[in-house]
């Protein structure tokens, strides 16, 4: 540490901060491009293997943390250069989504197909049709929000139901240039320079203010993050005037302010904010990566910190840019922008320590499975399943009090109908305090019936994926004519068990037009139409 952080209480408009401890481990740490710099970082998790995806002079830099002693970079993907080099990215499915103020060759949101990690990432496509350059990116429910955009600095709204395809549905521009965004139920809170406002979202198409904040002096409206409980608002300014201010919405037609400024001991900026349960995990440039205790969120204290720059604060721009603290592990991402990736454990997160949580479906049922190594006042785990863009209540399962030794638990929601589903954990101490798992999304697509599905992509070039479910083991055919009724193709004849399938059909030796898939089991035929576009 190159500084200790004291006490504030100067000012009766400051929240007195006192130190608890450092409370963060190092676990590893990679630079893979000496004297380069490095931007914004985000994570994903897959096939119990976890990587950091981290903005990079040129690029974007994919990173194998699953062991953090050891990272280890799977894949630069290139981009064009920027000022600061600066990216922002997010992930949806298992796809990323990377926007940068960059320009020339490369320019456009950059979407990567992160579904053949650990072996590579590969870029499917740039988005260039109504911006090219951007600043910040949030995803939510199958939305991304673009903000800061070369063609309107406020908010574009893209639907992801085409993941390598997106369209943009609405854009809300009311507020001047947004610097971030956060969405939460249909509600944007928006970083807007001078100001924090809440938009309704629950029209895309027409996006419309419901509340601005204060305009407080010599502050930037920077960026922020919401509570577990979404009453309050952790906001951050830029300039090293206030850091960190609290805004309580209860009522979101009110920006209450409940901290008018809060800032550590030096002479740092701050950056960036992420919450994950009772804890504010900070990128606090000259200071590192700072958690800060909200169990109260009028009253943050500081619960740990690691500095990643080792030079006196000048407040300057340098040090830790980026945070990501949602990994499965509960290991901690910290980008910075002269060393590069940082690996950390904050360990005054005890309570209960959640090894692994795991969904899977047998028929129409989903198993929930999760381990603990230690627990610690632990009542119990209220099983919630996502409903619309909330988490309800579907059960609850007793915890092992305190223990050191590993425990096993499980829960199984039945009678589900097709679809995808989501599920998390709450975990509740006997003292009431919750803290929240990671979400698991599981598929329920029980082979019940006889299924032909539209083919994807769909118009398509010059191959496309057909996906259909067989209920029970019978001969099937799928076979293809053009519009003259003649067979082009008979990718599948042959006798199938019960279950899904997914079957590639190659046009590349027919020419463009409409074409027929004809899926026939006995007396059960269905069919679709396809448009090959050369």
């Amino acid at each position: 540490m190159k500084k200790l952080i004291l006490m504030i209480s100067a000012l009766t408009a400051l929240t007195t901060v006192s130190v608890l401890s450092q409370n963060v481990t190092m676990l590893g740490s990679l630079n893979p491009y000496p004297g380069q710099k490095y931007a914004d970082i985000w994570g994903y998790a897959a096939n119990g293997r976890e990587y950091a995806i981290m903005g990079v002079t040129g690029g974007t830099s994919i990173i194998d943390v699953t062991d953090p002693a050891n990272p280890v970079e799977v894949i630069k993907i290139p981009g064009p250069n920027s000022f600061y080099e600066w990216r922002d990215m997010k992930t949806y499915s298992h796809y990323a989504y990377i926007v940068t103020e960059g320009t020339g060759s490369g320019q456009g949101m950059q979407i990567i197909d992160l579904s053949q990690l650990p072996v590579t990432a590969t870029l499917v496509n740039t988005y260039t049709t109504t911006f090219v350059t951007a600043h910040n990116i949030y995803i939510d429910n199958g939305y991304a929000y673009v903000v800061g955009a070369s063609n309107g600095s406020g908010v574009h709204i893209l639907d992801l139901t085409n993941p390598v395809n997106p369209v943009e549905v609405g854009y809300y521009g009311s507020n001047g240039y947004v610097h971030d965004i956060y969405v939460w139920n249909d509600t944007a809170y928006i970083s807007s320079e001078g100001e924090y406002a809440t938009v309704n979202l629950s029209v895309k198409s027409n996006p419309t203010q419901i509340s601005s904040s204060t305009n407080l002096p010599g502050i930037y409206a920077h960026s922020g993050w919401l509570t577990e409980d979404k009453r309050y608002f952790i906001a951050c300014e830029e300039f090293n005037v206030r850091d960190l201010t609290v805004w309580d919405l209860q009522d979101r037609s009110n920006w209450d302010l409940k901290v008018s400024q809060w800032q550590s001991s030096s002479n740092s900026p701050i950056h960036n904010v992420f919450v994950r349960g009772n804890y504010a995990h900070v990128s606090y440039y000259e200071d590192g990566y700072m958690v800060l205790d909200i169990t109260n969120p009028e009253n943050p204290q500081i619960a740990g910190q690691y500095d990643t720059d080792p030079t006196p604060s000048t407040g300057s721009y340098k040090g830790a840019w980026g945070c990501y603290p949602y990994l499965p592990s509960g290991n901690v991402l910290i980008s910075d922008m002269q060393t590069g990736l940082y690996v950390f454990h904050f360990d005054g997160e005890v309570p209960v320590e959640i090894t692994s949580f795991t969904g899977a479906v047998t028929g129409n049922s989903v198993n929930l499975n999760w381990t603990t190594a230690t627990e610690t006042n632990n009542s119990g785990f209220e099983v919630q399943r996502k409903s619309g863009n909330e988490f309800a209540s579907i059960g609850f399962i007793n915890g092992a009090g305190t223990t050191t030794e590993p425990h096993n638990y499980s829960f199984t929601d039945n009678y589900l109908n097709d679809g995808v589903y989501q599920y998390r954990l709450k975990q509740v101490d006997f003292d009431g305090n919750v803290t929240y798992s990671d979400v698991v999304e599981v598929e329920v697509f029980a082979a019940t019936s006889f299924k032909l599905q539209q083919n994807y992509p769909n118009p398509f070039n010059p191959s496309t994926k057909i996906k259909f479910t067989v209920p029970e083991q019978s001969l099937v055919n799928l076979s293809v004519y053009n519009m003259l009724g003649e067979k082009v193709e008979e990718p599948v004849n042959e006798v199938k068990a019960q279950g899904e399938y997914d079957v590639n059909f190659d046009a590349a030796n027919l020419p463009s037009g409409i074409y027929i898939a004809k899926l026939s089991s006995g007396d059960n035929i269905r069919t679709i139409k396809m448009s090959l576009t050369k």
